[in-house]
């Protein structure tokens, strides 16, 4: 009988106890736990359960937060601010490039590109700030110093709205124009998922205050009720992640289901440190 209270107490304290959970799984877990819910639950089981799932909507919104102003988010902007001064260059080039004696907006059309471009487009390797910054400058020579009409003349109007209306699209989206995205503070997402995996352990206490050790029944509807923290734990210690297991935030990929309370091989008497999610990148880079 001992025995069978020691090994029950082992298992209770392996889902008690706070565990890591990569950031992009927090809400299936949650999910998860509330469809294998117990059908008879506590107040306090319920109030448990639901702040899991308050938790999971947390790590979800800051994950939406970082998308937003994440560089695949800006890469669509971006190139095509970058696309509509390449082609009122390149109509202005093919301008230039007809004989003088042909048509005499050749002549324009080369001081145009001079003046405007003299060492070509040059944007392929700015991110998103710079491009705005440097077409917001273009822009505002272009009106400052008349070249508007000039530019018209010799090249169809098109391209210039074309180039207005990838500027203010850039403008949204890097935050210059309209709502200002701001991204979320570097820690939020380490937090957020921190406070996910004390809330699934906190879940976990609740359920073991109706378990009698001695009874097997309860411990297996208490094994149940968890199953999802096998399938999605995070078992090894950062510091023995290979660096194929880490993505571009710095999160991990869940390993293959673990019996509850395995140690981890690398160093089981690691202290509890919860996965970090927090990108150290500029969100302005494509």
């Amino acid at each position: 009988m001992f025995e069978q209270i020691q090994a029950a107490a082992t298992t209770i304290t392996a889902y008690t106890t706070p565990t890591r959970f990569n950031s992009r799984h927090c809400m299936l877990v949650a999910r998860h736990l509330a469809s294998d819910a117990p059908a008879t639950m506590t107040d306090l089981q319920k109030r448990a359960l639901a702040r899991v799932q308050d938790c999971a909507r947390a790590v979800d919104e800051v994950r939406k937060e970082r998308q937003r102003v994440a560089a695949p988010a800006l890469r669509g902007p971006r190139n095509a601010m970058v696309g509509a001064w390449a082609a009122l260059h390149g109509a202005l080039g093919a301008v230039a490039s007809v004989p003088r004696e042909v048509s005499p907006l050749a002549a324009e059309a080369a001081s145009l590109v001079a003046t405007l471009f003299p060492e070509g487009v040059g944007l392929s390797s700015v991110d998103a700030a710079g491009t705005w910054t440097i077409s917001r400058l273009l822009l505002e020579r272009i009106r400052e110093e008349g070249l508007r009409p000039r530019l018209e003349r010799v090249v169809t109007p098109v391209l210039l709205t074309a180039v207005d209306a990838a500027f203010s699209e850039l403008s949204v989206a890097v935050g210059a124009e309209g709502g200002r995205v701001r991204l979320p503070a570097r820690r939020a997402l380490f937090e957020a998922t921190a406070s996910f995996s004390y809330a699934i352990a906190a879940y976990a206490r609740a359920l073991s205050t109706t378990v009698d050790e001695a009874e097997p029944e309860d411990l297996a509807t208490f094994r149940a009720a968890l199953s999802a923290i096998d399938s999605f734990r995070i078992v090894r210690s950062a510091s023995a992640m290979t660096e194929d297991e880490l993505d571009e935030e710095g999160d991990v990929e869940p390993e293959s289901p673990s019996e509850p309370g395995a140690e981890d091989p690398d160093d089981p008497d690691a202290p509890y440190v919860p996965a970090s999610d927090d990108p150290i990148d500029n969100p302005f880079i494509t």
